[in-house]
């Protein structure tokens, strides 16, 4: 029986494999207002996973609130590096009005 090296994902497209270089932008989902009042573009939120109804969200905290989720197409390979051990940040890039984006890296 012939194999491959152990890839997952077979053909040509080699996906990102490596949390450290795991790199996300992307706009804050579900943004709780009283708490984005608080933060400015440069800060570096804390990024995580918690538990909501039986399922596992990436959230982004800020001085222990959630300020938002994460919604984005590398959201499961992040959940599962979050889940694996590696820790990131999303620091702000912009914020307009209630939207805010950011970059999410490894710390």
């Amino acid at each position: 029986m012939s194999g491959s090296d152990g890839s997952r994902f077979g053909g040509g497209f080699e996906p990102v494999n490596s949390c450290d270089s795991l790199v996300i932008e992307t706009q804050l989902s579900s943004p709780k207002g009283d708490v984005i009042k608080k933060i400015k573009v440069g800060d570096i939120l804390d990024v995580t996973t918690k538990k909501s109804g039986g399922v596992t969200v990436v959230v982004v905290i800020y001085q222990n609130e959630i300020a938002g989720g994460i919604a984005a197409p590398q959201l499961a390979k992040l959940r599962e590096c979050i889940e694996q051990g590696t820790e990131y940040g999303a620091k702000v890039v912009a914020i307009n009005g209630g939207q805010v984006r950011v970059r999410i890296a490894p710390k």
